[in-house]
């Protein structure tokens, strides 16, 4: 069956209060509909301007796969990929990314088949989960938030820390007496850190107990990363910020990551997601998918969990409240 229209709807929903900051949550959920009338939903990791990715699909990427046969989804990501001319980056990833999820979920509905199986296989059955919503609050309230996900079952947690470093390393020092030992946790500065302050707060977290310290430099700092990682001083986890396979590849390659955690609604969907997490799984790196914003990605991330043995964990960033996700 050959696809008939695309649609981008840009979304943005008020922040949880758990987060600590003010405004909105915003995304990007694609409509592909068949000409025999099905629907296939995607969602795009698109937290900075919806609208940007949403005009890519509108104005370049559906006359390209207007007509063109829903089925062929490795192919219609490499057109994708070769529409936008320059290296595929920001919005235009994005884009992709929500199209491409979208596909899948059409290919599984024809085939009334879960898409864990189209991929293959069935890794796991069961899929542990993450608490990620220790956001940048204040001290005080993060340790209520912590204590209140050790209530809802949660036996890991990420905690949320910026510079200056004495208040990160006493913010995740205080984490850690409020939760126990028996509480694994993780801790996550965004890149906010160099090298230097990234050393020190490896090794107290190491101290600590924590499990991995996620993206600590900047992102892009691939031979940083390596650098520290050489250390081994504790496992480094990056990869969200990656808006395709092959920027996932070479954190991988570099041996920069301990953990891969890529998203697939900004690496190019599932199909994205998959050469990146295969990848990985070559060389033995586990992965931990990347979660943010609505919950339309959260299916495509559970089929790829249940797919693959490597997986590490998954992040559940969702608001206190959703004790079903445990």
């Amino acid at each position: 069956m050959t696809i008939a229209a695309l649609t981008a709807y840009p979304l943005a929903t008020p922040q949880p209060a758990w987060s600590g900051r003010s405004g909105s949550v915003k995304g990007l959920v694609v409509e592909v509909v068949t000409k025999d009338g099905r629907s296939g939903f995607g969602e795009a990791f698109s937290p900075a301007a919806p609208q940007a990715a949403a005009s890519i699909v509108e104005a370049t990427l559906s006359p390209l796969l207007l007509g063109a046969d829903e089925n062929a989804i490795g192919g219609l990501w490499e057109q994708m990929r070769r529409a936008l001319v320059t290296p595929v980056g920001g919005a235009g990833a994005e884009a992709i990314s929500a199209i491409d999820i979208a596909l899948w979920d059409l290919l599984g509905q024809r085939l009334d088949a879960p898409i864990h199986t189209l991929l293959a296989g069935h890794g796991r059955s069961r899929v542990p989960a993450y608490a990620s919503f220790i956001g940048w609050i204040p001290d005080a309230q993060a340790v209520a938030v912590a204590e209140r996900a050790v209530a809802l079952g949660f036996r890991q947690i990420k905690v949320k820390i910026s510079p200056p470093l004495d208040a990160a390393l006493a913010r995740v020092a205080l984490i850690r007496d409020a939760v126990g030992e028996g509480v694994a946790l993780v801790a996550d500065p965004n890149g906010a850190f160099d090298f230097p302050a990234a050393v020190t707060l490896a090794r107290r977290l190491a101290e600590l107990g924590y499990l991995w310290l996620e993206e600590p430099l900047d992102p892009a700092d691939v031979a940083g990363l390596a650098r520290l990682n050489a250390h081994g001083i504790l496992p480094l986890a990056a990869g969200e910020s990656e808006y395709g396979p092959r920027g996932a590849i070479a954190l991988v390659s570099a041996g920069a990551v301990d953990l891969l955690q890529p998203d697939c609604g900004r690496i190019g969907g599932i199909t994205g997601f998959m050469r990146a997490a295969m990848a990985a799984a070559s060389l033995g790196v586990p992965f931990a998918p990347h979660h943010a914003g609505a919950r339309s990605r959260l299916p495509p991330r559970c089929i790829w969990r249940r797919r693959c043995r490597n997986s590490a964990s998954w992040n559940a960033a969702c608001c206190a409240h959703r004790s079903t996700m445990t």
